[in-house]
């Protein structure tokens, strides 16, 4: 009896103990439940302080990591819109250039009909002055004419003394005007060096 009441008091202590053990769990894990819980971005903030301790406890200073720029991909539709205002602009610029070449010859246009009325005017000054030139020339020959016959009907003394008061050229026409004979008449009585030249005068006009 004394063996079986012993057997008896050791299975009721491991029972007590095994009922205080499970009893000391229960208390950890209702204590692990009552506490608030970490929100994922604090278990992902505190997890590289925890990570960043070394075996001794200090923390050690973190690793930069460098890493290329990923490459810009352009936005769909942005490489059209780019070449849209470059054509734009390069129209712009021609129009502006095409506008300059307008003006350019608008003004050529306008100095080209300035010089085409100047040259009018200076043609039809030109045949005023030619039909005077040519009034004048009829004028000298009617006058040559009457001086050449005004002068062969004089005494050869009294011409000779005329002739040498006119401009030579006049006399050469005046001489050439007349007969050869009335000519050679006034030549004679006219000084030798006036006469030399007056003759080779009418020599060239013949």
């Amino acid at each position: 009896m004394r063996k079986t009441g012993s057997t008896f008091r050791k299975k009721l202590i491991v029972s007590l103990g095994a009922l205080m053990l499970i009893k000391i769990i229960l208390i950890g894990a209702e204590g692990l439940v009552v506490d608030k819980p970490l929100s994922a971005s604090s278990a992902l903030a505190q997890e590289p302080q925890a990570s960043g301790k070394n075996a001794s406890g200090t923390a050690s200073s973190p690793k930069e990591v460098t890493s290329d720029p990923a490459p810009r991909i352009p936005a769909p539709g942005g490489l059209d819109l780019e070449i849209i205002k470059d054509v734009e602009k390069r129209n712009k610029e021609l129009d502006l250039k095409e506008e300059k070449l307008k003006r350019e010859k608008e003004r050529i246009d306008t100095m080209k009909s300035d010089i085409d009325a100047q040259i009018s005017e200076l043609k039809a000054l030109q045949a005023k002055i030619d039909e005077q030139i040519k009034l004048r020339d009829d004028l000298q020959k009617v006058s040559i004419k009457k001086l050449a016959k005004t002068y062969s009907a004089m005494p050869p003394e009294n011409a000779a003394a005329l002739i040498q008061q006119i401009d030579i050229s006049i006399a050469i026409r005046v001489l050439g005007a007349m007969k050869e004979r009335s000519a050679g008449k006034i030549l004679a009585v006219i000084p030798p060096k006036l006469a030399s030249t007056l003759s080779e005068g009418l020599v060239r006009k013949k």
